[in-house]
């Protein structure tokens, strides 16, 4: 069965799952199809995921609906980057730790998670603690279109959860969208635990400024300076 922990001490039995997973045994174009088809659940319960992100990300609903709009498109990106020949004969790595934001709970989440699946790989998602439901969610989706559940499991929780994950050995990579100083400290952590070759893939924050030059228009530029800085009150990458 789908780990859904917030124990540290899961993460072993987590990852030795994920060991054993004949995930990367599957064609790409076996694994694109399931991600295809992971993008039609998503649409077919598109108000029912959107409710959540309202209700528990505190997104307003053009903010939710774009969302999983963006959502749809990583799967179906993702998909097709997996029949591309140049990736398809690509050997998975092993086990992904995935640990993405709380501003972006299904589309950041699923983008990284899809990316890791798409090649082959087994993950570990660690979403952040606020909106615990929405990755729960996703998951399910995931599930019901035929990834397995030792491919792609989920662990609640805090700090102390991905730092289990990037202490472990048997972790062959990790993805993270959040602050750039833990994003250092991550780094950091695998070098000091001889593990410095394991890839790390960070996106991390910025506040961003925004140029007007006098061929703007203006009414445009007002618009748009505050939705940047109210739309997920002002945290994202494109404040």
């Amino acid at each position: 069965e789908a780990i859904y922990s917030s124990n540290p001490d899961d993460v072993e039995h987590a990852i030795q799952r994920a060991l054993q997973s004949t995930w990367s045994e599957r064609s790409a174009s076996d694994r694109a199809q399931i991600l295809r088809h992971a993008a039609d659940l998503l649409d077919r319960d598109r108000l029912h995921l959107m409710t959540i992100c309202v209700f528990e990300a505190g997104k307003t609903w053009p903010d939710a609906e774009a969302e999983l709009r963006e959502a749809i498109d990583f799967l179906t990106y993702y998909a097709e980057q997996a029949e591309r020949p140049d990736i398809a004969t690509r050997r998975a790595v092993g086990p992904i730790a995935c640990i993405s934001p709380w501003n972006f709970p299904l589309a950041i989440f699923l983008g990284q998670v899809s990316a890791a699946l798409s090649v082959g790989n087994t993950v570990i998602a660690k979403p952040a603690e606020q909106p615990p439901q929405i990755a729960a969610a996703a998951v399910a989706r995931l599930i019901e279109s035929g990834v397995p559940e030792d491919a792609v499991q989920l662990m609640f929780g805090e700090g102390e959860i991905g730092a289990a994950l990037v202490a472990n050995a048997s972790i062959q990579g990790i993805c993270f969208t959040g602050s750039t100083a833990t994003a250092k400290h991550i780094a950091n952590a695998l070098s000091e635990t001889g593990r410095a070759e394991c890839p790390l893939i960070a996106e991390t924050g910025g506040i961003n400024a925004m140029i007007v030059d006098s061929t703007a228009l203006l009414e445009q530029a007002a618009q748009d300076v505050v939705r940047s800085a109210f739309q997920s009150a002002g945290q994202r990458c494109s404040a």
